[in-house]
């Protein structure tokens, strides 16, 4: 790896955890998990029902730990969880009253604050932030198959 990519990955890096340390100072003031954050953006922002098995594809999440908060919020009475027809075990999660109310109380001012802080970037700046971001991490995903196939099926990550 030459100097200068060594430094601009090193930079991504950071700006990484530097993103994941907003979100983690954020959800410690809300008063919850990372996770149970994704999951009320999946159902607040989104502003849409869907199912465990979507939440876990969304946010690259484990079945078990969606699962877990999911079953969490509605011994709470904060959602709901309504059989899909056609389905074996696939379950629609719907807010309850209260599950809305909590959510647009305690959540959606975090979206505000997202929503206000992209605004200030430029159309074109988006744009090109998340087309460059997808085009490195299919790379990278691509990448880490090939390390997976030379160590034998096992990655060191």
């Amino acid at each position: 790896m030459d100097d200068s990519s060594a430094k601009q990955l090193e930079a991504i890096n950071r700006q990484i955890m530097d993103l994941v340390g907003i979100y983690r100072a954020a959800v410690g003031r809300l008063g919850m998990s990372e996770n149970e954050l994704w999951i009320w953006y999946s159902l607040i922002a989104a502003d849409r029902d869907c199912s465990q098995q979507d939440i876990c594809a969304m946010w690259s999440m484990s079945k078990q730990t969606v699962n877990t908060i999911i079953s969490n919020m509605a011994r709470k009475g904060l959602v709901s969880l309504e059989m899909i027809p056609g389905t074996r075990n696939k379950k629609k999660i719907r807010l309850t009253v209260s599950g809305r109310e909590y959510g647009e109380r305690v959540v959606r001012p975090l979206f505000e604050v997202e929503r206000r802080a992209i605004e200030k970037l430029s159309d074109d700046e988006r744009t090109a932030c998340t087309a460059a971001f997808r085009k490195y991490i299919s790379f990278l995903r691509a990448e880490m198959g090939t390390l997976a196939d030379e160590r034998g099926g096992r990655t060191a990550v």
